[in-house]
């Protein structure tokens, strides 16, 4: 083992290939750490704008309801306390028609 070692570091076309395989794989180890680091981070990011739409499209649905941005210590938007009020009303109206009546002397 030692001498194909050796026979490797000699040589130059061998020594090239195992460099530039050796440097392939640490390159490729790098940047798959990296992006995949990134990946998570935008999933992440993702929810956070889906959730930051939902919000905006239920405030243009609700524009009676009042709104508070629940934020956290750096000061990023965490959550909505929605509070709303409603108000009721009744109309009524009635309409006939007398068929048949008698009429009282």
């Amino acid at each position: 083992m030692c001498d194909l070692v050796k026979a490797l570091l000699t040589e130059p076309m061998a020594s090239t290939l195992l460099s530039v395989l050796v440097g392939g794989a640490i390159t490729w180890l790098a940047s798959w750490i990296y992006y995949k680091k990134a990946g998570n981070d935008l999933r992440r990011e993702t929810e956070l704008l889906r959730k930051a739409n939902m919000a905006a499209v239920y405030m243009l649905e609700h524009p009676d309801a009042s709104v508070e941005v629940q934020r956290d210590s750096a000061g990023n938007p965490i959550g909505l306390i929605v509070s709303a009020t409603g108000h009721a009303g009744i109309r009524f109206s009635t309409k006939g028609t007398i068929t048949g009546a008698k009429s009282d002397p």
